[in-house]
């Protein structure tokens, strides 16, 4: 229990500080936007959290090798359905902002908005044409996905390491008894 509620700690405290710097690097502070970025970064932590509990699960079990994978992969899912999030809150529920002559987004290409925000628009994803994934606008993949991609990313990055750190590293769920103590 004190493993679960020190990782929600920790979660909640990157949690706080991805809401404010999505609001920041992908809207520059407008508040109309915090609502929205509040959502997106629940979803995001909602998804992460889910994903480092069941790892953690997985490590007592035995499997420290399957929890980093299982790891990676509840980032990059965690990373990319909040981008879906945030681009569908924006676009189609509160109306801010349009594609280029009001086209709908591409959401048949969304799980590869994630992934293609963070390549160079010159670079298919996974066979791909990003002028396909961003029906033309590549504006909306720089201007708005990418800073939230990146955000999310380095939030990602920070609490896994913390995650990681706490499994495998100094911090062990039974320490050994130290020297001079009894045994029971």
């Amino acid at each position: 229990m004190g493993s679960t509620w020190s990782m929600t700690k920790r979660l909640g405290l990157v949690w706080i500080v991805a809401v404010l710097l999505l609001v920041l690097f992908a809207h520059g502070l407008r508040a109309e936007y915090l609502p929205i970025e509040a959502l997106t970064a629940s979803t995001w932590a909602v998804l992460l959290g889910m994903g480092a509990f069941l790892a953690t699960r997985l490590a007592r079990w035995g499997h420290a090798r399957g929890a980093v994978v299982l790891l990676g992969v509840a980032t990059l899912v965690a990373c990319d359905v909040a981008v879906v999030v945030d681009s569908a809150l924006i676009y189609d529920a509160a109306g801010y902002w349009t594609l280029n002559d009001g086209v709908g987004l591409p959401y048949s290409y969304a799980p590869l908005w994630y992934p293609a925000s963070l390549l160079p628009s010159s670079v298919d994803v996974f066979g791909v044409d990003q002028t396909t994934i961003t029906a033309g606008d590549v504006e909306w993949q720089t201007e708005h996905i990418a800073p939230v991609a990146v955000v999310l990313t380095i939030a990602s990055a920070v609490f896994i390491a913390s995650v990681v750190r706490a499994l495998f590293g100094s911090r062990q769920a039974r320490p050994e008894l130290r020297p001079g103590e009894a045994t029971p």
